[in-house]
C-alpha cells in the first residue's frame, strides 16, 4: 500500500498564506475620527416635524387620532407645513389597504405641491 505524503501540499497551503497575507492592504480605508464630546443632547430648531398618516381603504386617512377626508387632510396639511420649515410625510396603513389607495393619496398630494412624502412600512413580527 502507497502512502501519500501531505508534505509538498503544506508546503504550498504556507506558501499560498504567506502570499495573501503580505498582499493584503491592512490599512484602515476610510476611517473617521470624530470628536463627539462637543455635542448637545438639546434639539435644535432644524428639527424636522414628522406628520404621521395611516391611510384608510375607505377614502379617509387617520393622523393623531383624528380622521380626515381628502379636503380636510389637505388643509390641516398645509397648516402643518406653514408651521414648521422642514417636515416629512410618512404613510403607513392597515393591512387591507391596495397599493392603488397610497398612489392616488401620493399623487393627490403631489398635484397639491405636498412634497416630501414617504411610505412607512411596519416590522413583521414573529409569532411562535
Amino acid at each position: 500500500m502507497t502512502r501519500i505524503s501531505l508534505t509538498p501540499i503544506i508546503d504550498v497551503v504556507f506558501i499560498l498564506l504567506i502570499f495573501f497575507m503580505l498582499a493584503s492592504n491592512f490599512n484602515k480605508v476610510g476611517e473617521l475620527n470624530m470628536d463627539l464630546s462637543k455635542e448637545s443632547s438639546q434639539s435644535s430648531n432644524d428639527d424636522i416635524k414628522l406628520i404621521k398618516l395611516i391611510v384608510k381603504q375607505d377614502n379617509s386617512v387617520m393622523s393623531n387620532g383624528k380622521i380626515y377626508d381628502d379636503d380636510e387632510l389637505l388643509t390641516m396639511l398645509r397648516l402643518a407645513v406653514k408651521e414648521a420649515q422642514q417636515y416629512a410625510i410618512i404613510l403607513t396603513a392597515k393591512d387591507d389597504v391596495t397599493y392603488q389607495r397610497y398612489l392616488s393619496l401620493m399623487s393627490f398630494l403631489k398635484s397639491n405641491k405636498i412634497e416630501n412624502v414617504s411610505l412607512g412600512i411596519k416590522d413583521n413580527e414573529v409569532k411562535n
